[in-house]
This record gives C-alpha cells, structure tokens and sequence, in this order.
C-alpha cells in the first residue's frame, strides 16, 4: 500500500495555525466540536485524540461517547442548548447539505456572540484540515 507524505513545513503551518483558532470558545466546547467533526470524517486518529483532550476537560464517559452520534440523538441532559447549537452548525459546516448552514448559524447565533461563531466555523475548518491530512496519510 502507498503512504502520502505531507512535507513538515506544512504539518508545522497547520500546527501554528490549530494553536490560535477558536480562542473566543470555552475550551470543553473547542474539543467538542473538534471531536463531533473528527467523527464525522471518520479520523480515527483525531477522535482518539480529542476524547482524551475532552476527558482532560472533564469531559464524561458518556459525552464523549455521544459526540459520536448527531447532536439531535444526544440526550438533553449531556449538553446545554448553546453547546447543542454549536455542534449543530459544525455538522452543518462539515458534512451536510448545502443550505441548511444559514438557519444553523441563526440559531448558534441566540448563543454566541459574532466573535464567537467565528471562531467556531474556524475550530471546524481546522479540524476538518487536520482530518483529511491525518486520513490521507494513514
């Protein structure tokens, strides 16, 4: 089997890069979206990763294990609506449908100031970036 190789310049640029997005959230809510979307795209490694990184958080058992599933399948009582918006619209962001990113938005939006969802479309371009590279080189 052929392996790409990602030169490290990049890897390094990604890296600068990943360490000053999504400053504007709370750290357990930067994990959450990383690893939702990490599942999404089915990074195994990353999912790995960023559960670790969430339990560090304090992140339970069974958030993590829910994060695997979409946001409207988790129990209510895991995360607050806010939290719940801002998976949403990183779905929406990594994987759904063209068209529902706006009504997504909207609703983050009764959450999260500008900033705020701003940084959340850079958390999920990131890792949906560090998703595809670590996939293309596995």
């Amino acid at each position: 089997m052929s392996a790409a190789k990602v030169r490290p310049e990049f890897l390094k640029a990604l890296e600068d890069f990943d360490a000053h997005v999504g400053d504007a959230l709370k750290p357990r809510l930067r994990e959450m979206i990383r690893l939702r979307c990490s599942h999404i795209n089915g990074c195994s490694y990353c999912i790995r990763l960023h559960s670790e990184q969430l339990a560090t958080l304090g992140g339970r058992p069974e958030l993590i294990g829910a994060l695997a599933r979409p946001v409207k399948l988790m129990r209510e009582d895991l995360i607050s609506e806010g939290d719940a918006a801002a998976l949403r619209f990183a779905e929406v962001l990594t994987d759904y449908p063209r068209g529902l990113e706006i009504e997504a938005r909207d609703v983050a939006g009764e959450f999260f100031t500008q900033k705020q969802l701003g940084a959340i479309v850079e958390t999920v371009a990131v890792i949906n970036a560090w998703n595809r590279v670590t996939r293309g080189m596995e």
